[in-house]
């Protein structure tokens, strides 16, 4: 042992090897020696070093050591590889060999709070924790992968947007196939006029983005968008409610917020009350929201 690589001995070294000379011991007891009688017995009726049986006449003492010599192996083999791990382990700035760590940092996309969605769209979005379905969307949660949803709505209840967060947990690819089979389902009823599929080159690290607006059926317009990194995903739909509509660079800053690189409160100096939303109630009266 040198004082410039090896760790001092310790109480756990000292224990570890009286368990290994222990165990050496029990392997002595369970082979023991023939009384001395009976070695002379069988040397002194031997002929030329053979048995009168016939058999080879066996130095039991050089058995003895053979057995010794391959127990006590076994056992210093696994001191050895035992102190090994010990010292890696031990040593101070070293990872422990044959271990990989995976971190979030780089896939992370994060759930927006209802600050940051009345920041993006102008209204006074009250919860994300609704049980509802987002409209105007054909999105369905994957039984693979691990997968977050939240759905957004005003002081009223309307939903008027929604966001999933999906981790691949069997491949290095972000699951937008998830998304893509959300479009497919979708186009068969709603009619797309915009699509733009584009990388963002962000603080936070690349990320590729596409986005969709569409007209259902009955008139009402939608964005879908997906901002993908590493992978992980997120999928959000944005309802276009009370005449508001909606830029595509603003559903880009919504996609770069959820990746951390936008902070929509901020950027856009929204405060609590600045979102207001009007309906007509059952007597034609405006109720604002």
């Amino acid at each position: 042992m040198t004082d410039r690589h090896d760790p001092p001995w310790d109480p756990e070294d000292d224990e570890l090897v009286r368990a290994a000379l222990m165990s050496l011991m029990d392997d002595v007891r369970d082979e023991p020696l023939p009384e001395p009688a009976f070695i002379r017995a069988r040397a002194e009726g031997a002929t030329g070093g053979e048995h009168p049986s016939g058999g080879a006449v066996v130095e039991l003492g050089r058995r003895r050591r053979r057995t010794f010599a391959v127990v006590a192996g076994v056992a210093a083999a696994a001191l050895v590889a035992t102190s090994a791990a010990l010292i890696v382990v031990d040593r101070p700035g070293t990872a422990p060999a044959g271990t990989t760590t995976v971190t979030a940092t780089d896939d992370a996309i994060t759930l927006l709070d209802s600050q940051e969605w009345s920041a993006a769209l102008g209204l006074d979005v009250t919860s994300t924790r609704s049980s509802a379905d987002p409209q105007g969307q054909c999105f369905q949660t994957p039984e693979s992968g691990s997968w977050d949803r939240r759905v957004s709505t005003l002081a009223d209840g309307r939903v008027i947007a929604g966001q999933w967060i999906g981790t691949s947990t069997t491949s290095t690819d972000a699951p937008t196939d998830a998304v893509d089979e959300a479009v497919a389902r979708c186009e068969e009823s709603y009619t797309v006029s915009s699509r733009i599929t584009e990388q963002l080159p962000l603080t936070t690290g690349d990320a590729s983005y596409r986005s969709w607006h569409a007209t259902s059926p009955d008139g009402s317009t939608y964005w879908w968008v997906e901002a993908s990194r590493g992978r992980t995903t997120t999928f959000l739909t944005v309802a276009e409610v009370d005449g508001m509509t909606y830029s595509s660079d603003q559903m880009r800053n919504l996609a770069k917020a959820a990746l951390g690189d936008v902070d929509l409160v901020t950027d856009t100096g929204w405060m609590p009350g600045d979102g207001v939303s009007t309906t007509t109630g059952p007597d034609g009266a405006e109720i604002t929201h």
